[in-house]
């Protein structure tokens, strides 16, 4: 697959992200200062911070896209993506069941000090 096709896709992933919290930035901006500012343009669900955020979005993911040394360097980290090797299944599975043990095992070692702590604590505590 052409990498300007999956730096493309970012361009979108980007623009997107951005529409979502602008979208969310300008809603609490109009309530902030008035509820009734921030009416529904389509539907009952699209609203004037919905629009706003939108066109930022899309400004986001133009002017990324126009950067030319923005395009440059995410050409380059694709191109270096795509020298990864990257693990199999097998590989995938057994690593994460090892960081769930380890993490169930250093979770049970933190709990058996922090109730050692609480005891030691308590004891001292009790006698002042």
């Amino acid at each position: 697959m052409n990498l300007q096709r999956f730096v493309n896709i970012a361009y979108v992933l980007a623009g997107l992200t951005a529409w979502v919290i602008c979208g969310h930035l300008f809603g609490a901006i109009f309530d902030l200062f008035s509820r009734d500012f921030d009416q529904p343009l389509i539907g009952t669900e699209f609203l004037r911070s919905d629009l706003l955020g939108l066109i930022c979005g899309a400004a986001v993911g133009v002017a990324l896209k126009m950067n030319r040394s923005v395009n440059t360097w995410a050409l380059e980290v694709a191109n270096e993506l795509k020298k990864v090797t990257w693990p199999s299944w097998e590989e995938t599975r057994l690593s994460t069941v090892v960081v769930i043990i380890t993490s169930i095992v250093m979770a049970i070692i933190l709990g058996v000090f922090d109730m050692i702590w609480a005891l030691v604590s308590t004891a001292i505590y009790s006698l002042g």
